[in-house]
């Protein structure tokens, strides 16, 4: 969730009902034999941070190769020259381009309509125009719901902690659904709720400091949200020295390959390429732009990652939860703000 610009409340809330009028379209699967011959994705950092970045960029390639379409990346790109790369991308010969960031939208949406080539844009439900322009929303509370439930079984002081990096919309989502799962556990569970600064994405320095002082307080699960501050994080939890074993649990993708000491409890899992894969097949039908791709608990778009440290029976309870949440008899909180999220931590 690289640079993710925040949107209102209200845009998030209407990402639910555009998400039901897509929901019968996103689990069909992509077309073998279409027009979509290239498709590229243009990304602020290197796919190689285990998050935003490499998940897109995997998911991309993923959904090219599913059609035997050319797959092209520009890859670290930041975000003074979007616009140069985006049209370099359409003029390239590209019939599907993500535009790997909410804080692309603007400049993608005119790139799209001026080239005529379909672009898929972020967190705005809003943002569609036939044929050029859609874009991906998620309901990732879903996912840490889940995400607290294990926190709150496998926490031994009673104190778990949330670490965001930034003052971001989804990091106040997914932050708000991991403490109603907590509280679903036992309310009596004591929750930390820290920010690095209002745009710490890739402050990993940052995030080792904030992880080490709620460490020294007592937390023996860290959830923590940040793009590159995860390493921060992931740093601090794997040389703690608090006299107690300390958990981590990740966001969009894992870290897994890279956790040494086997600290990595889980990760709350976003997937895009259900997302890209079906975008290129409403491109092909002629039906792109006319409905968001909103990624669930229910169509594989969230999930929360099975690690060998999750004891049996804790599974077996998540997902049992998780069940509850798809046929809607669990309803996770929707917390778009931080002082939403800090009323729930105090909520009895």
């Amino acid at each position: 969730m690289h640079r993710r610009l925040p949107v209102t409340a209200l845009a998030v809330l209407a990402a639910a009902a555009v998400a039901v009028a897509a929901g019968a379209a996103f689990a069909a699967t992509a077309t073998k034999n279409g027009t979509v011959k290239q498709v590229a994705i243009a990304t602020p950092a290197k796919p190689s941070d285990y998050g935003w970045n490499q998940q897109g960029y995997n998911a991309a390639k993923a959904a090219a190769a599913s059609v035997s379409a050319k797959f092209v990346a520009q890859t670290n790109i930041g975000y003074d020259k979007t616009e140069s790369v985006l049209r370099q991308l359409a003029q390239g010969g590209a019939d599907f381009i993500v535009a790997h960031a909410s804080g692309y939208d603007t400049i993608a949406s005119r790139i799209a309509t001026q080239y005529k080539v379909p672009i898929m844009t972020y967190d705005i439900p809003t943002q569609l125009t036939k044929d050029y322009v859609s874009n991906i929303t998620t309901s990732s509370q879903q996912g840490s719901y889940l995400a607290g439930i294990l926190a709150a079984r496998t926490t031994k002081t009673n104190h778990v902690a949330v670490v965001i990096s930034a003052s971001d919309t989804n990091w106040y989502k997914m932050s708000g659904g991991f403490v109603a799962g907590v509280k679903k556990v036992n309310k009596k569970i004591k929750i930390s709720f820290v920010t690095i600064s209002s745009a710490g994405y890739d402050d990993s320095a940052g995030g080792k400091r904030v992880v080490t002082q709620v460490i020294a307080t007592g937390a023996d699960v860290i959830f923590g949200m940040g793009d590159n501050a995860s390493f921060g994080y992931l740093q601090g939890i794997e040389t703690a020295k608090a006299g107690h074993k300390v958990w981590f649990i990740g966001d969009i993708g894992s870290m897994g390959p890279i956790d040494k000491k086997h600290v990595l409890l889980s990760s709350v899992l976003w997937s895009f390429t259900r997302a890209f894969k079906q975008a290129i097949s409403d491109i092909n039908a002629g039906n792109y732009g006319t409905h968001g791709y909103n990624l669930t608990l229910s169509n594989g778009g969230i999930s929360l990652l099975k690690t060998r440290l999750i004891p049996a029976n804790v599974w077996a309870q998540i997902q049992t939860a998780k069940a509850g949440v798809m046929n809607g008899t669990i309803k996770v909180p929707l917390t778009t703000k931080a002082g939403q999220v800090k009323a729930l931590i105090k909520k009895k």
